[in-house]
C-alpha cells in the first residue's frame, strides 16, 4: 500500500458484570474503540451494491487496509485520522485478497 494516513479501529461494547443473584452492577461495562489497522479512508462516490432482495445501497466511505482484517459485516467501525473521526459507520462487506496483504470494506 502507497499511503495509510488513517487509522481503522472497531467498537467493542463489553457487557456488564452480574452481581452473584444475576444483577447488573452499575458502572461496570460499556463501549470503546480497538485500533485495527493503518487504512486509507476515501469517500465512496460510485460503488452500488444489490443485496439479496434487490435492495440497492451505495456505501459512504470505501475503507483500503494494510493488511488481512477480521472485521466483518454488520460491525460499527470508524476511521480517525489523528484526533479526527474520517469516517464512521457500519460495515456493509468486506473483502479480503488472496494473494496479496491487504483487505477493502465499505461502510
Amino acid at each position: 500500500m502507497i499511503s495509510a494516513p488513517h487509522i481503522l479501529q472497531v467498537k467493542v461494547i463489553t457487557p456488564m458484570d452480574k452481581d452473584e443473584f444475576g444483577r447488573p452492577i452499575p458502572g461496570t461495562g460499556g463501549e470503546s474503540w480497538q485500533d485495527v489497522c493503518k487504512c486509507r479512508c476515501d469517500e465512496n462516490t460510485t460503488k452500488e451494491f444489490s443485496s439479496d432482495n434487490g435492495s440497492v445501497y451505495r456505501p459512504n466511505f470505501h475503507v483500503v487496509c494494510e493488511k488481512r482484517i477480521t472485521v466483518k459485516a454488520g460491525d460499527e467501525v470508524r476511521c480517525m485520522d489523528g484526533d479526527n473521526v474520517r469516517g464512521q459507520g457500519e460495515v456493509y462487506t468486506v473483502k479480503n485478497t488472496n494473494f496479496f496483504n491487504y483487505s477493502e470494506l465499505w461502510m
